[in-house]
C-alpha cells in the first residue's frame, strides 16, 4: 500500500457524498417513472464509485469500502427520517449502531 496522502480521504468523503444523493434522489424518481431524478441517480452512482476508485489507490480497499457503505447507510438513514418522515423501530437503531460499531473497528484492520 502507498504511503498514505490525506487527499484519499477527501475522495472518500465525496464517494460517501454521491451515494447518499443518489439514494434520496432513487426515492424521489418514485421507482424510475420520473426520469430526471432517475438519470440524475445514476450519474451520482457512477461518480461515486469513481471517486471511490480514487480513494482505494491510497486507502485499503476493506476499510474504504466498508466506511463508505456503512457511513452511507447511516446519512440515508437520516436523510429519510429527515426527509420523509421515515421511522426505525428498535432493532433498526441497533443494527445502525452495530454499523457505526464496524466502521470504526475498521479503522484497526
Amino acid at each position: 500500500m502507498p504511503e498514505f496522502v490525506p487527499i484519499h480521504l477527501l475522495y472518500l468523503a465525496i464517494a460517501i457524498a454521491l451515494e447518499v444523493v443518489a439514494n434520496v434522489l432513487m426515492k424521489l424518481s418514485h421507482g424510475f417513472e420520473r426520469k430526471g431524478p432517475a438519470v440524475a441517480a445514476i450519474a451520482c452512482a457512477l461518480a461515486a464509485f469513481t471517486a471511490l476508485s480514487y480513494a482505494i489507490e491510497g486507502i485499503q480497499l476493506s476499510v474504504a469500502y466498508g466506511v463508505w457503505g456503512g457511513v452511507g447507510l447511516m446519512a440515508t438513514a437520516v436523510l429519510g427520517m429527515v426527509m420523509f418522515g421515515e421511522r426505525l423501530r428498535g432493532s433498526g437503531w441497533l443494527g445502525l449502531g452495530l454499523i457505526m460499531l464496524g466502521v470504526m473497528l475498521m479503522k484497526f484492520a
